[in-house]
């Protein structure tokens, strides 16, 4: 809820900025008629820098397990937009003007980083009614330690939004900015560690009470010395990544006031939340998270139903106004 409210702050500051201010200039088209030039410094076009940090959380059905941690993680971002103000005519005194609205559109090309990883030390566990390669049940008993799991993902962004808020020359002006960025993943790197022990404790063997605990049967799955948890796990990941981005702040201009003059270079600090409309991981197979041990073959950080990411954060921006 808190960040709803920010958000919506930051959109009413939009709006309470980007009022008009300026003068008009009377011009002659080609066909001789007058026409007024509306000079709020509002640049219809201009080229935006953008570079952003953000805190990403990934949500799936199988990282809620009593047993992860979770690492904060991180996100960097960098775009190049191209920006357009939209204009609209209207009539002053008789004679036609062209007027800044509130509303804009742009495009561009980045690059999207996202690092996180999720871990425990110790967690030991027992699997009820098991069935063993033999066809004989049993309760495994399970102990793993420095489990960690760690992705690094890289994407190609196509960044496309909305913006609602004049982009001022002379003065402070805010903004609000939905959009959509198809990514492509680009590259990516998984990284497993850990080492478990198991054992297999039988009440009845061939239908025999036997009442006994086998820790050393490397054909059972069963050993005292351990054993790394992974071997070559298989993470199937989503080659295209649909995102959805909310982001609102202000603009200051590097004008000079008491000469009245505009500025080329506006800078622009934002706060945003994205989400990915689409999963960034697709759904595991019946056969669960193959390469990896026992119960992390059912709960891994990108696995389950397919993973999504939400992430917040700051971004700063350098806008050329042409």
């Amino acid at each position: 809820m808190k960040k709803i409210i920010f958000i919506v702050s930051l959109f009413l500051a939009a709006t309470a900025y980007s009022q008009e201010s300026g003068s008009f200039r009377v011009k002659t088209d080609n066909s001789g008629v007058e026409v007024i030039e509306y000079l709020v410094d509002v640049p219809k076009q201009s080229i935006v820098l953008n570079f952003g940090y953000n805190i990403p959380f990934i949500n799936n059905s199988l990282t809620k397990s009593d047993f992860w941690n979770k690492k904060t993680g991180a996100g960097i971002d960098f775009s190049v937009d191209y920006r357009h103000q939209f204009q609209k005519r209207a009539i002053e005194d008789e004679v036609v003007i062209r007027v800044p609205t509130m509303f804009a559109a742009g495009a561009g090309l980045g690059i999207r980083y996202l690092h996180k990883s999720i871990w425990f030390n110790n967690y030991e566990d027992v699997l009820k009614n098991y069935t063993d390669k033999d066809d004989d049940k049993c309760d495994v008993h399970l102990n793993y330690k420095n489990v960690k799991e760690t992705a690094s993902l890289t994407y190609l962004d196509i960044p496309l939004y909305v913006e609602v808020g004049k982009l001022d020359r002379m003065k402070p002006s805010g903004f609000f900015k939905l959009g959509f960025t198809p990514s492509i993943l680009i590259s990516k790197t998984l990284d497993y560690e850990g080492a478990y022990t198991a054992s297999g404790y039988y009440s009845k063997i061939n239908g025999e009470t036997v009442d006994v605990l086998i820790d050393d049967k490397l054909t059972l799955g069963y050993f005292e010395k351990e054993q790394p948890c992974y071997n070559n796990p298989e993470q199937d990941l989503s080659s295209f990544v649909l995102w959805g981005t909310v982001s609102g702040g202000v603009n200051f201009p590097f004008s000079d006031l008491e000469k009245g003059k505009s500025a080329n270079w506006i800078l622009r600090i934002s706060a945003k939340m994205d989400y990915s409309l689409t999963p960034i991981s697709k759904e595991l197979p019946e056969s669960g998270f193959t390469g990896s041990a026992f119960r992390l073959n059912q709960s891994n950080m990108l696995g389950g139903d397919g993973s999504r990411v939400f992430s917040i954060g700051v971004m700063v921006g350098l806008i050329y106004c042409l």
